[in-house]
């Protein structure tokens, strides 16, 4: 079970994970339950058409669309950990913050687990037996919890694998082709081939980009049907005819 030091909010993230932010050890604020956290995965997405992306393409039945977590908190006193500067109001307001927040948990063994975070409706405070307590929904279009700490890198090239930790397929990890190329995945059947670039080639499968020398360059890709790729945990095989650089975090339901 965490621990009143194990959340943390708001930050900076970045390939290394998350720096900044404000945990609730840092507040007169203590999570009450934390069986809600989490959160419970919300309904897949609708067709194309219907949702009015351009360029998000469905994976099968579809990716889960949201995530609907509940921080329960309650008010002290006192901290109960070692008191530090007193953020409520801090933290509060990085709840309130329309922009949205990383809410990070950490995992005992298993390290820290993320999601970007935005506040549903203003928090009641309600006051029962005198004990005053903070129920805040919270709203996440991150389908999965995301491993916190250094992001995962690896190279693909010629006939190759790769490992993927975490539980839940990973469908928004970042492509690097070093120039014109295919990249097949064996088990999943699908490829992602780039023909008339001029230089590497960003593809983010999450946000559906394609860009070369930090420009939009969409019509260098080519997926070999209507969705793009994606990984499963476990290994991939994988095959690609230029050196590819995948970027990605192990997901957690």
């Amino acid at each position: 079970m965490p621990t009143c030091e194990d959340l943390r909010l708001g930050g900076t993230l970045s390939g290394s994970g998350i720096t900044g932010g404000v945990t609730i050890n840092q507040t007169n604020l203590a999570v009450d339950d934390w069986s809600d956290i989490f959160g419970h995965g919300g309904l897949s997405y609708t067709p194309v058409e219907v949702l009015g992306r351009a360029g998000a393409y469905p994976v099968g039945d579809g990716l889960p669309l949201a995530r609907f977590p509940t921080l329960n908190m309650r008010l002290r006193s006192a901290h109960q950990c070692p008191p530090g500067e007193d953020l409520t109001d801090t933290f509060l307001a990085l709840l309130a913050d329309s922009g949205g927040q990383y809410l990070e948990v950490d995992i005992p063994d298993e390290g820290s687990r993320f999601i970007k975070v935005y506040g549903l409706t203003p928090a009641s405070i309600l006051q029962p037996r005198q004990i005053r307590t903070v129920k805040v929904p919270l709203f996440s279009p991150d389908p999965y919890w995301k491993e916190g700490g250094a992001q995962n890198t690896d190279t693909i090239s010629g006939a190759d694998s790769l490992a993927v930790g975490g539980v839940v397929n990973v469908y928004d990890a970042v492509l690097v082709f070093a120039g014109d190329g295919a990249l097949v995945h064996n088990d999943l059947d699908w490829t992602l081939t780039i023909s008339g670039s001029s230089g590497p080639v960003t593809v983010d499968l999450g946000n559906r980009t394609v860009t070369m020398g930090g420009n939009p360059a969409d019509y260098v890709l080519g997926p070999s049907s209507r969705h793009w790729g994606w990984f499963i945990p476990g290994t991939n095989s994988l095959s690609s005819s230029v050196s590819t650089t995948v970027t990605w975090r192990d997901q957690y339901n």
